[in-house]
C-alpha cells in the first residue's frame, strides 16, 4: 500500500505541515510522521477523518488513483475529458482572445453536475468561508449551485438556505426562488464564469435591493480575466473592491495551460 505517500502527497497539496494535519485529527505530529515514512498506518477510525479533510474518498487515500495530481489538474482533466474546454480561438467579453473556450453548457449529465457541485463545495471548504446561504446566479449558476448545495450536506454534513436568481420574476412578482433573503445574510454567490464582471455585477446590484446580504464570496468555475498592467477595476478584482468580497475561481488561466504543458 502507498497510504504514507499519499497522505504526504494530499498535506503538501494542502499547503500544510505534519503539526497542522495532526491538530485537525486531534493526533501528535509523531503519528503523522510515522504514517508518511511508512513505519505505522493510520487508524481505520482515522481514515474517514482524513478523507473528509481532504476532500477525497478512503480509496483515493489507499491507493490514490488520481496519480498524484493536484486539485486544479483533476478540475481542469475532468473539463477537458467532459468536453468543457474546446480548443479554438475565441474572442471573450473582456476583448481578449484565447486559444480555448470553456462551454458550461456541455454539463448534460446527473453524474457530471454531481461532480462539478463537489468541486464547488470542495473550494467552499478549503478556504473556510463563513456563510449561511448558497445563491445561484441565472441560468448556469442554478444547477451548479443547487449542486454545490447538495455536496455541502453529503459530503460535510453542512445545512444551509438555498435560493437562486429567477432573473424574471414570475406571477407574483418574486424574484428568487428557495430561500427568502434577509438583512445580514452571509451569502456565497456561485456562477459558472466571470470576464468583464459587468453581468454580474448588475446582477448583483438588483439582489442587494431585495435583502441587505453580505456577499461572503463569488465562487465561479474560472475566471477568464487575463489581467493586464494597463487594466484596472476589471473582472473578479472590479467584483472583489465593489462588493467588499472574494472572488474565488476553481481554475485559472494559468491552471489551464500549465495543464496542457505538462
Amino acid at each position: 500500500m502507498m497510504i504514507g505517500k499519499n497522505i504526504k502527497r494530499l498535506r503538501l497539496n494542502k499547503g500544510i505541515t505534519q503539526e497542522q494535519l495532526a491538530e485537525v485529527l486531534h493526533l501528535s505530529a509523531q503519528a503523522v510522521s510515522k504514517w508518511e515514512n511508512d513505519t505505522a498506518l493510520p487508524d481505520i477510525t482515522v481514515l474517514p477523518l482524513l478523507a473528509d479533510y481532504f476532500g477525497v474518498t478512503i480509496d483515493e487515500i489507499m491507493n490514490y488513483k488520481l496519480n498524484a495530481l493536484t486539485y486544479k489538474e483533476r478540475f481542469v482533466k475532468f473539463m477537458i475529458g467532459n468536453g468543457i474546454i474546446n480548443f479554438g480561438e475565441r474572442k471573450l467579453k473582456s476583448g481578449v482572445t484565447t486559444q480555448y473556450y470553456i462551454n458550461t453548457e456541455n454539463f448534460t449529465t446527473n453524474a457530471q453536475i454531481a461532480k462539478i457541485g463537489e468541486f464547488f463545495a470542495d473550494c467552499i471548504r478549503e478556504n473556510n468561508i463563513e456563510f449561511d446561504t448558497v445563491m445561484g446566479m441565472a441560468y448556469h449558476g442554478i444547477a451548479f449551485s443547487m449542486a454545490t448545495a447538495y455536496a455541502l450536506y453529503q459530503k460535510y454534513g453542512l445545512t444551509i438556505n438555498y435560493c437562486f436568481d429567477r432573473k424574471v420574476a414570475d406571477s407574483r412578482g418574486r424574484e428568487l426562488c428557495g430561500y427568502t433573503l434577509k438583512d445580514g445574510d452571509k451569502v456565497v454567490i456561485i456562477d459558472d464564469l466571470i470576464s468583464s464582471g459587468q453581468t454580474l455585477s448588475e446582477r448583483l446590484e438588483h439582489i442587494l435591493k431585495l435583502a441587505n446580504i453580505e456577499i461572503a464570496a463569488v465562487i465561479v468555475i474560472a475566471d477568464r480575466m487575463i489581467c493586464r498592467d494597463s487594466q484596472v477595476g476589471i473582472g473578479s478584482k472590479m467584483i472583489e473592491e465593489k462588493y467588499n468580497t472574494k472572488v474565488y475561481s476553481i481554475i485559472t488561466e494559468e491552471d489551464i495551460k500549465q495543464f496542457l504543458q505538462h
